[in-house]
């Protein structure tokens, strides 16, 4: 059974529109689960032993991208450089299917709520990659007792195969898999509101992933009419 964790950048809400970022993406990655058990999860562990001694950081792209908190050693240029080389290898080598949901507020101002964007991701995602199972499971990260139900709600009324089953986790459970997508939403965003602008994080991991394994890594994007 695949495994798919999702997490978003940016707000859902039309009124919450940043004009440095008005968009909002979901990012999801799907796994083998013997990829995710035996490849992604004992690299990042590594990883994470290699620059912390320990596993217990998760990893956040805002924190990363701010030098914030566990990151604030990344101010230094050198220890940034060898830092994000380390975690782009990492991603490269992690063999994971992207797909993404994009609503750029830019180009509709229809309203749209996070639990239906999410519904739009799950169903082209059972069309990118036939999930044959009766069921899927999905791990979100948690928004809150009231969200979440909302988010379940939603999914409950979906019609069709597979069954979606939502795991809700906040991001202090420290699940790789949900980490990745955290890494993966903004570059996403960011290459599609700037195409032509240098993009270090969507070039050298998210592309960068594609091209050793291929057909074994894809990239899906899907705009959000």
């Amino acid at each position: 059974m695949p495994l798919i964790y999702i997490d978003e950048s940016g707000d859902h809400a039309p009124a919450a529109t940043n004009p440095e970022y008005p968009l909002f993406v979901i990012a999801a990655c799907v796994f083998d689960e013997q990829e995710y058990a035996h490849r992604f999860v004992p690299r990042l562990l590594a990883f994470k032993l290699r620059h912390w001694g320990h596993d217990a950081v998760v990893l956040h792209e805002r924190e990363i991208r701010k030098n914030q908190g566990d990151f604030s050693f990344l101010f230094d240029q050198k220890s940034r450089a060898a830092f994000l080389s380390d975690l782009s290898e990492v991603i490269r080598d992690s063999r994971v299917h992207l797909a993404a949901a994009v609503w750029d507020k830019r180009k509709t101002l229809t309203a749209r709520s996070y639990a239906g964007c999410l519904v739009e991701l799950l169903r082209r995602l059972h069309a990118w990659f036939s999930f044959a199972q009766e069921f899927q499971w999905v791990v979100l990260e948690s928004r809150g007792e009231r969200e979440d139900q909302e988010v379940s709600a939603a999914i409950e009324r979906m019609d069709g195969k597979p069954r979606w089953k939502p795991l809700f986790v906040r991001k202090c459970r420290n699940l790789p898999g949900l980490q990745l997508a955290d890494l993966c939403a903004r570059p996403i965003g960011i290459k599609t509101l700037h195409p032509a602008r240098p993009n270090r994080a969507f070039d050298e991991t998210i592309i960068g992933l594609l091209r050793p394994y291929s057909g074994q890594a894809t990239l899906r994007l899907m705009m959000l009419d």
